[in-house]
């Protein structure tokens, strides 16, 4: 992603949420596994963990290299980390790319034309990347305001769909719950995202925004299990995505359904999520190789994205699983937010007592 000018917190914290957005409407217990453990009280346990994490990886990042997890070009472990790094963003690309095509084969189009919907996928991913962070950031904006009106009117349609008598809450012992709480650490890519997007802020976020980021991703995803656990029951686990069967039963005297509503939040937050991370993709790329950045490099880490993703699609369920275990058990967000940061501070202070 081309370094232009520089955003506001406000801007990249509002890009990130409608990047994390995605992920909370596309949900699917039936191919993301761990579901079970998810519940109301895990999830606000979860967003305490991601914060203090967040908070660790933040004060890992605040070097004489200024606030990337990175280190300074030209060191042994720079090329490494940056290495490392897109093999992260690139994994989140797959998977959102996987995650977007399995929907749109189970509810719109035929299996037989996945790699229809991955190569546009992809391509208008590419192409959000070359217009810059900053175009991206502009556009957020407005589609943070698309995302309001839509889901409002969402909620309104499912209101008479409410039942009261769904409502449960649940508790576990402490091995289920941590495991609960730590699956929402582990599938939060732009935790790690944000920790690379620093050099790109005219201001160092401070604990009070972050708190403030972490706790509104936490209420839309207490919003969003709320709803479907209210409108679909127990009969929810067993969808492949829950949101989406929720809102088909949804509908107004003028709207006879509003899948189309849905369909245009889902299009769009999709967009952001691939944006983000094949843009940090193609930002890192000329970092491991020590070349300048251009377009051609997102549209070469889109076109492998495409493929990768295509390959996992059509290969064989292991494949599949074992896929989403290593995202699940949070090797990415791991990685990315503690492990390589904190990989960089050492390596500093070894340098420095030389």
């Amino acid at each position: 992603m081309e370094e232009s000018n520089k955003i506001s917190t406000s801007q990249l914290f509002l890009l990130l949420f409608l990047s994390r957005a995605f992920s909370l409407v596309a949900y699917s217990p039936a191919v993301q596994g761990g579901g079970e453990r998810v519940t109301l009280f895990t999830t606000l346990l979860s967003g305490l963990l991601q914060y203090l994490l967040l908070a660790a990886g933040l004060f890992l990042c605040r070097r004489r290299a200024g606030n990337s997890p990175l280190l300074v070009p030209g060191s042994g472990l720079y090329r490494f980390q940056s290495g490392l790094y897109w093999l992260c963003a690139m994994a989140v690309c797959v998977y959102t790319a996987v995650n977007f095509i399995s929907f749109a084969t189970d509810a719109i189009y035929d299996r037989r034309y996945s790699w229809v919907v991955a190569v546009t996928f992809l391509a208008a991913g590419a192409l959000a990347v070359t217009q810059g962070l900053e175009g991206l950031a502009r556009g957020g904006g407005i589609l943070a305001a698309l995302l309001g009106l839509g889901c409002g009117v969402i909620a309104l349609g499912l209101w008479e769909q409410y039942d009261w008598l769904n409502l449960t809450l649940r508790f576990f012992g402490p091995e289920d719950t941590l495991r609960g709480a730590w699956q929402g650490f582990a599938m939060n890519g732009e935790l790690f995202a944000l920790l690379l997007l620093l050099p790109y802020l005219r201001k160092v976020p401070g604990p009070l925004s972050c708190a403030g980021w972490v706790g509104g991703i936490t209420l839309a995803s207490l919003a969003v299990q709320l709803m479907t656990m209210l409108t679909l029951g127990t009969y929810g686990a067993r969808k492949s995505f829950p949101v989406f069967t929720a809102v088909t039963s949804a509908g107004f005297q003028t709207f006879q359904r509003l899948d189309s509503v849905f369909l245009v939040i889902w299009v769009a937050l999709g967009l952001v999520k691939l944006a983000v991370f094949l843009g940090l993709a193609s930002s890192l790329a000329p970092k491991v190789f020590l070349r300048p950045w251009s377009a051609a490099w997102a549209w070469g880490s889109g076109g492998l994205a495409a493929a990768l993703a295509l390959l996992l699609w059509n290969g064989p369920e292991e494949w599949h699983q074992g896929f989403h275990l290593v995202l699940s058990a949070g090797v990415l967000s791991l990685f990315g937010v503690l492990l390589l940061p904190l990989a960089g501070k050492l390596w500093e202070k070894g340098e420095k007592g030389r």
